[in-house]
């Protein structure tokens, strides 16, 4: 069969483990991005409201209500037309379908490193090259933009941005995303900025306000994060219209449900919830970040109100991981992450910090 050849030797990268840990249901899980702080209660009243005897039809394949919800909920900050706004299943799906448009074997994405995983290991699926600025763990793996420009060239179809990235959960400056857009423009590269974790941190912070100034621009964001949705599958990309016309020629008609998509748009109007799991989860962060630096572990740079961060331990022999386990908290292992050893886990802020730090 014809297969293509690298596919061959391609090692599929990811975090998400096809076993449960032993013990799983006695475990504090730590691990996937979920909200710890459950789903908006406007969406969940609103499901009971869902007309169930319509799953028997397709989806709207325009998303019309849901495309029109996410331009007015970005009015006074962008400019949006509803062409602009594709719907996915998921954020990662709009990323994977981004890399068709650019994507070929042998062409190369630009990085840094550690990002996340899935993305990568896309860009090597389709035959594609990442390569990275790697941050340093004496830096506490610091994000600093002049390494990046510096290394932006010619040779790059696309730059990816995860911000807040994916697995410290730092936050890049807006000004110092649009001095990454500016030079690639200059190179005639792509750059694509994945806000999955974006709703904790706040939409001033997000490059969705550059959309007007910039036609080399994309940004991915999700329902699954912050919404609290992860189940459903229902992420969306913002397009300038040149990309949005490419992108709807290698989309797929009726890729996200029904359900998922009325759901979504409930949840994207109850900004109330949103507002309340940020400060939940900066409260809950800096009592536990506070707590395990008392106890000698390192912590990556982070920004107080994204859930997830890197945890270190100074021992570079200890299995991290394991050892969390053997206290009955479940992180994801810092192996499953490019250029992090398994001194290092992420971590995903659970409701309660203390009931992490009392397992220790």
């Amino acid at each position: 069969m014809k297969v293509k050849p690298y596919l061959e030797h391609l090692a599929r990268e990811s975090y998400v483990e096809e076993e449960p840990a032993k013990g799983q249901g006695e475990l504090l899980d730590c691990s996937l991005g979920i909200n710890p702080f459950g789903v908006s209660p406007k969406a969940l009243e609103a499901a009971h409201e869902f007309n169930w005897s319509n799953v028997r039809c397709y989806p709207d394949p325009t998303y019309r209500d849901l495309r029109g919800v996410i331009c007015k909920f970005w009015l006074g900050l962008a400019d949006l037309e509803v062409g602009q706004i594709q719907i996915a299943p998921g954020a990662s799906a709009a990323l994977e379908r981004l890399n068709k448009i650019f994507i070929e074997p042998g062409s190369k994405v630009l990085g840094y490193s550690p990002q996340f995983t899935e993305y990568v290991t896309e860009v090597e699926a389709c035959g594609g090259k990442y390569e990275a600025v790697v941050l340093n763990p004496a830096e506490d793996f610091k994000f600093y933009v002049e390494r990046l420009l510096a290394r932006i060239g010619e040779e790059y179809c696309l730059i990816y941005i995860d911000n807040p990235n994916n697995p410290t959960g730092q936050v890049i400056d807006l000004e110092e995303i649009e001095k990454i857009i500016q030079q690639a423009k200059t190179k005639d590269v792509a750059v694509v900025v994945d806000e999955a974790y974006a709703d904790y941190i706040g939409e001033e912070n997000s490059a969705v306000n550059l959309m007007s100034k910039y036609k080399n621009l994309v940004v991915v964001r999700s329902f699954s994060k912050g919404f609290g949705l992860a189940g459903l599958r229902v992420g969306y990309g913002v397009f300038s219209s040149e990309l949005s016309r490419y992108y709807q020629k290698i989309n797929l008609p009726f890729s996200v449900s029904s359900v998922g998509c009325y759901l979504a748009r409930e949840a994207l109007l109850d900004q109330e919830f949103i507002y309340d799991c940020r400060a939940k989860v900066q409260r809950e962060k800096r009592r536990l970040i506070q707590g395990l630096k008392g106890r000698g572990y390192l912590i990556s740079e982070t920004w107080e109100s994204c859930p997830i961060f890197v945890l270190g331990d100074k021992d570079k022999d200890i299995d991290l991981r394991e050892a969390l386990l053997g206290s009955g908290i479940l992180t994801v292992k810092g192996m499953d992450f490019r250029n992090l050893g398994n001194n290092y886990v992420r971590v995903n802020t659970p409701a309660r910090a203390e009931e992490f730090l009392s397992r220790l």
